[in-house]
């Protein structure tokens, strides 16, 4: 999939829900988002690496018993800035196909499938 970091960012930007924390570090290139609950419990996270003009998002995931409270809208939101500010102009990712309903709602598009295999 591939979007420009403003297209990943349509609409208002996302809060963190009453009850969770974001924590943002960017290190070697890469930048790192963090969602956690109050007590400090693991709920959501993604990372971009930054390589000049283009982001690459990667391992976005959100907690099941978190789901469904805009996490992982956040997560990317958060990310597409991060990339931006660092002067990147395109992103891109792969999804799963759970993933892909997520990204396509917040401004990516497919560019290929893909299709897994694994050598026995």
């Amino acid at each position: 999939m591939s979007a420009p970091p403003g297209a990943t960012r349509a609409g208002a930007q996302p809060t963190t829900a009453d009850g969770y924390r974001l924590d943002t570090w960017t290190r070697a290139g890469v930048a790192r988002t963090l969602v956690r609950t109050a007590d400090g419990a693991f709920a959501a996270r993604g990372q971009a690496a930054i390589t000049g003009p283009v982001f690459v998002v990667d391992q976005v995931e959100t907690d099941p018993a978190h789901q469904r409270r805009g996490l992982g809208r956040l997560v990317n939101h958060v990310l597409a800035d991060l990339a931006a500010g660092r002067g990147a102009t395109a992103g891109v990712l792969v999804a799963t196909p759970r993933g892909r309903a997520l990204y396509e709602t917040v401004g990516w598009r497919v560019l290929a499938p893909l299709t897994g295999a694994v050598r026995s």
